[in-house]
């Protein structure tokens, strides 16, 4: 988010340093276990603090931003017994190669995506998830301060609620307050999401082939 403060991304990542891995994250972690090696993207992963999380708790992580700052953060993090385990893509989220993955993060990324690109970017992300699979991230409301912004996009509640259409919603609420930010105070109007792809019926497959056999992104 240091888009809104000239992009002082060292001083973003200074400011930010400590914090908690992202509370839907970790629900979402949470609903679909141990990752046992399989596959969660982090989109806009920044300085890596969600991907360390889901590394610790058993998954492949495939972490992609387009600020190299960050990137480097990350990579000085990532534990050498899993550095097998994640793939780091230095690209803008809406050209990287969204593998098929169980979880797909996106903490508070998806925001700052151009409007003109953002349905690609979100039927990329629905084709990726794997039946079974869970979204966690945010948007942003028309009330956020920040609405209106060239280069970023805003929904409000039906527009929301359309884009999980045909998701199974685990949570889904409405942050409408003040606060603060890098860039000094401002309100956060925020639509956190936890949205699972139905599962396909085991019965239903054939010869029971096994749907969480996901081959590692090349």
């Amino acid at each position: 988010m240091a888009e809104r403060a000239g992009e002082d991304w060292a001083g973003y990542y200074a400011w930010s340093s400590g914090r908690e891995p992202r509370p839907m994250l970790l629900a979402a972690c949470e609903q679909l276990g141990a990752g046992a090696g399989r596959t969660a993207v982090d989109l806009g992963c920044g300085d890596g603090t969600d991907a360390l999380a889901l590394l610790a708790r058993g998954w492949s992580v495939v972490a992609v931003d387009k600020e190299r700052t960050g990137l480097d953060l990350l990579s000085a993090r990532v534990p050498a017994t899993s550095a097998e385990r994640i793939q780091i893509i230095h690209a803008p989220f809406t050209e990287a190669r969204l593998p098929s993955a169980h979880l797909i993060h996106a903490g508070f990324s998806l925001p700052f995506c151009a409007p003109a690109r953002f349905p690609g970017l979100w039927a990329r992300i629905r084709r990726a998830l794997l039946p079974g699979g869970v979204f966690a991230g945010q948007l942003f409301g028309p009330r956020d301060s920040w609405a209106g912004e060239p280069g970023m996009v805003f929904h409000d509640l039906h527009q929301v609620r359309h884009l999980i259409d045909g998701l199974a919603i685990l949570e889904l609420t409405e942050t409408d307050r003040d606060g603060d930010a890098f860039s000094g105070p401002k309100h956060w109007h925020v639509f956190q999401i936890l949205a699972q792809e139905p599962a396909i019926d085991d019965d239903l497959l054939p010869g029971g082939a096994d749907v969480s056999a996901v081959p590692w992104p090349s």
